[in-house]
């Protein structure tokens, strides 16, 4: 299922919904289908804040650094120990962090006054940054389930 997925993304199809099956969503303590879904909604979060629609502040530092969400504390702990010499593993941490980084820069932009810029940020770069860090987080987990 995953590869399936997988497949339709990297063909440009954002709109297959990807369904695993419970007894395959984790890895090493990592469930797979929650950090997707958790990165994901950051599209809709850094929308709301350009849209002055988010009532929560966003600290563009801390969404910069790619080690405090879960994802990125997996990576970074369990994550490094279990799987750090799959070339896949490398893959996902410099997406994960890229995906981060561009993700601040959406809002250093809205906060500078260059909303309409962080507009066109938010549906190219971080679009493309957002795409990339599922793809290898699924190329990661697909590697580590096949090496088992």
């Amino acid at each position: 299922m995953l590869a399936k997925w997988l497949k339709s993304r990297l063909k440009g199809n954002s709109d297959v919904e990807l369904v695993i099956d419970p007894e395959e969503e984790m890895l090493s303590g990592l469930n797979l289908k929650e950090v997707l879904d958790a990165h994901d909604a950051w599209k809709s979060k850094l929308a709301a804040e350009l849209s002055g629609a988010s009532s929560e502040p966003i600290d563009a530092d801390i969404i910069a650094s790619d080690c405090h969400c879960v994802l990125g504390k997996w990576l970074h702990g369990k994550g490094k120990k279990d799987y750090s010499k799959l070339p896949e593993y490398k893959m996902a941490v410099d997406a994960h962090a890229n995906f981060h980084q561009t993700a601040a820069e959406v809002v250093i932009q809205h906060q500078s006054g260059h909303t309409s810029q962080a507009k066109q940020l938010l549906q190219t770069r971080f679009r493309s940054a957002s795409n990339d860090n599922q793809l290898e987080l699924v190329r990661l987990f697909t590697a580590a389930k096949e090496r088992r």
